[in-house]
């Protein structure tokens, strides 16, 4: 199976995937000169870095799946046309390489999808250089913690690749409605996962505008305004109107867990199931002060 290697050589130590050989290094260290890892990289350097990444990443035998798979289920007629893509929980493209890879899949995406408009990036950690190559691929800062909770006026896709299970939660609750919902992709973890792997108590705690709706539109009944959907009910109901598929699997990267347990999803309306369960229904709010930090990004 490919590997994203930079370089074969063996001998070598990793900084960004430039890869070194190690005696050169020690004379360099020797003559008391700092190596590529001890210092801090330039603009230049992390356009470098995005570039092979991305150039990598197109390389491998997992693109041309990731490409049909988005032109017989993303791309239109199978779903509408895309406007914007907002990023959320990057990290410091400059100082992380699995930054680098998710930052140079983003830009593959946006060609991919035919995305004419920018693209919008926040990250608390972001660092001044990682700004500067925002701004070079023509990505928008987004300039105030919006905690996920943005709503939306265009067809979206919200690239969020391991973001914490409360960002998630944020969203859907900002854009619980019919009209919204049916116009938003989410690249990012896999949210069935949570209903297998999360205890109620864990995942009512963490997400409660997910594991909790309020049934009382959604049955009439007075007596019901306090009743909510356990755990189990709640994935059977939205498991029906969710719809996802797997990022390719084949894909091989120089680390573990830069693209594991991914997916596309969507919510898909005006089927059987959706016009049945009433699914808009209204969301009890819980206050911000009793959700727990990873509700934001931090």
């Amino acid at each position: 199976m490919q590997r994203l290697n930079v370089d074969s050589n063996q001998n070598v130590e990793k900084t960004n995937d430039f890869r070194y050989n190690n005696s050169k290094l020690n004379k360099k260290k020797r003559r008391g000169r700092k190596s590529r890892s001890e210092r801090e990289n330039t603009f230049e350097d992390v356009i470098s870095y995005v570039e092979e990444k991305r150039q990598a990443l197109m390389e491998n035998a997992f693109y041309q799946e990731l490409e049909e798979n988005i032109k017989i289920k993303i791309l239109p007629p199978n779903r509408p046309t895309l406007v914007d893509i907002v990023c959320y929980g990057i990290g410091s493209i400059e100082k992380s390489y699995r930054s680098q890879y998710q930052f140079a899949l983003l830009l593959i995406l946006k060609n991919l999808l035919k995305i004419t408009s920018k693209i919008y990036v926040y990250d608390p950690v972001l660092t001044e250089v990682d700004i500067e190559v925002l701004t070079y691929f023509n990505v928008e800062l987004i300039k105030t913690n919006e905690k996920a909770k943005r709503t939306i006026s265009n067809q979206t896709l919200f690239y969020m690749p391991h973001c914490p299970l409360g960002l998630y939660d944020n969203l859907i609750s900002a854009n619980w409605e019919r009209k919204k919902l049916e116009n938003i992709i989410i690249f990012g973890n896999r949210l069935e996962f949570y209903g297998e792997s999360m205890t109620k108590t864990t995942f009512n705690r963490k997400a409660p505008y997910i594991s909790q709706i309020s049934l009382s539109k959604l049955f009439g009944c007075s007596h019901f305004q306090h009743v909510y959907v356990s755990l189990t009910i709640l994935l059977l109901y939205a498991l029906k109107i969710l719809k996802s598929f797997p990022f390719p699997s084949n894909i091989t990267t120089v680390t573990d867990n830069i693209f594991n347990d991914l997916s596309w999803q969507w919510f898909r309306m005006g089927n059987e199931d959706d016009e049945d369960f009433e699914f808009w229904c209204e969301i009890q709010k819980v206050g911000e002060d009793d959700l727990e930090d990873d509700l934001e990004i931090i």
